[in-house]
């Protein structure tokens, strides 16, 4: 079975933290941190799934032009469940730091950059994590300089 979702990144560029959201235990896993992560259908357009879960989950209201694409479809399997998750997944530097949790969580941290990786459960988190990393570092790195003669 094909499951269609999104992956949203909230990341202060100022402070170079990002959001992690803490999931409650369940039958199947013990509590995990997690980046906004939220379903949609087949039929539903992936940037506006983003924007209603990262608002449903967080209270964040973004705008469209705040998204920025990072993975436009990353696909990877859950054998044990029979399922292929489909995402894309988007960035969203925010300067504010306010979250307004929903019911679905039960906490939220702003990590330090260098600190997210280890805090995540899922293998999946942390690939794409590690791309939108880069995908940061390379906004903000140097021109390089041509060579004087």
């Amino acid at each position: 079975m094909i499951k269609y979702s999104i992956e949203c990144w909230l990341y202060n560029d100022l402070q170079d933290r990002f959001l992690l959201l803490r999931c409650p235990v369940t039958h199947r896993h013990d509590e995990y941190w997690q980046p906004v992560t939220g379903g949609r259908n087949a039929e539903e357009p992936c940037v506006e799934a983003c924007l209603r879960e990262v608002e449903e989950e967080t209270g964040v209201k973004l705008a469209v032009e705040m998204l920025e694409t990072v993975i436009p479809e990353f696909c990877f399997c859950i054998p044990e469940a029979r399922i292929e998750l489909r995402k894309p997944v988007y960035l969203a530097r925010v300067r504010s730091e306010k979250v307004v949790l929903s019911s679905e969580h039960i906490g939220y941290y702003w990590f330090d950059a260098t600190e997210v990786e280890s805090h995540l459960h899922w293998d999946s988190n942390k690939e794409s994590f590690r791309q939108v990393l880069a995908f940061t570092r390379r906004q903000f790195a140097p021109a390089p300089s041509s060579p004087s003669r």
